[in-house]
């Protein structure tokens, strides 16, 4: 039989994906620090938003959280506020709400400022694909966008919903649940992580292999540490040194690397036996020569870099967008 109300909110979040996609492509900031303020630039180092905030985040889903006089509220890009600078505390939107604080208050207000869930838990976490983690007395489980709880808190432990799958905690072990709190893999993993591209990275022992959907084991364990596959690679620790493999569990790039992060448009930092940070292709050839003191992935053509205890912006082609300030 059809459940249509599952049909419906895959298309309603298949429609929210599309808005938020148009979002942030109209609104292509990244926040710098200059003396001491925040603002923002676009992707040639242009400010766009002139430096003026205590502190500041990201753009997400069109709106930005700042902080001015120890109160936190949201701007737009053209640095207009939309919801008044009163916060104790803010955090991006996601599924169109915001987790914020005041006192020792938490709430979820929506692009408005409208709250919509006033929290009633000891801890919660951002909404990803419809639903949120919530802890209630050291036991976790999901509430919805209108503050139901969905799966009741049963849990020693609860992440993110990815790929429409939960990834939980129980006596010790990890599993992933559906959205009816029912287990579909059963617990069994010394250590878990979410799926993404439709594998998923766990821990038997003290080995790190991968999964599918169906609990198949597509890649053994062999790994002591393993990361999410992102454009087709995951990257891998063997005898302490990190490379990448593809799906079939052949090695991409050699681990030779002292850490590296996840590919992020077609390039991957990785951090060299100098311990400096640069960046390869997916062919394990250096696009950006290691020389920074920390280097973060691309988003939106730009990447974050570190040197001398100060944060800059390089394009894909390693020449300063915003050269490193504080």
């Amino acid at each position: 039989m059809i459940n249509h109300k599952i049909i419906s909110a895959i298309i309603f979040t298949l429609l929210t994906i599309i808005l938020i996609n148009a979002g942030e492509q109209a609104t292509t900031l990244f926040p710098v620090k200059q003396n001491g303020k925040y603002g923002y630039i676009d992707n040639t180092g242009r400010i766009i938003i002139k430096p003026q905030y205590d502190n500041a985040w990201g753009f997400s889903e069109g709106l930005a959280a700042a902080c001015t006089n120890g109160k936190w509220g949201y701007i737009d890009s053209t640095a207009k506020t939309i919801i008044k600078f009163q916060y104790d505390w803010a955090e991006d939107f996601s599924d169109g709400l915001a987790q914020v604080m005041t006192g020792d208050v938490n709430y979820y207000i929506d692009q408005t400022g409208k709250i919509i869930i006033k929290s009633q838990y000891n801890a919660s976490g951002n909404f990803y694909e419809l639903l949120s983690w919530v802890r209630s007395d050291n036991k976790y489980g999901y509430i919805d966008k209108q503050g139901k709880n969905v799966i009741k808190p049963l849990f020693d432990w609860a992440g993110n919903f990815s790929e429409w799958t939960g990834l939980v905690r129980q006596n010790k072990k990890y599993g992933y649940i559906n959205r009816k709190g029912d287990f579909i893999i059963n617990p069994l993993f010394d250590n878990a992580r979410n799926f993404s591209e439709s594998l998923a990275a766990i821990k038997t022992g003290d080995k790190y292999g991968y999964i599918d959907k169906k609990q198949k084991v597509v890649i053994p364990p062999f790994y002591e540490d393993a990361g999410d596959f992102k454009e087709g690679l995951a990257r891998v620790q063997v005898n302490y040194w990190w490379g990448f493999i593809d799906k079939k569990g052949e090695y991409v790039i050699n681990p030779k690397y002292l850490w590296v992060d996840d590919f992020s448009q077609g390039l991957a930092a990785v951090k060299d036996t100098n311990r400096k940070y640069g960046y390869i292709d997916r062919t394990g050839k250096f696009a950006i020569k290691p020389k920074f003191q920390m280097a973060l992935g691309f988003v939106n053509g730009l990447a974050k870099i570190e040197n001398n205890d100060k944060w800059g912006y390089i394009d894909k082609s390693g020449n300063y967008i915003w050269e490193p300030s504080k």
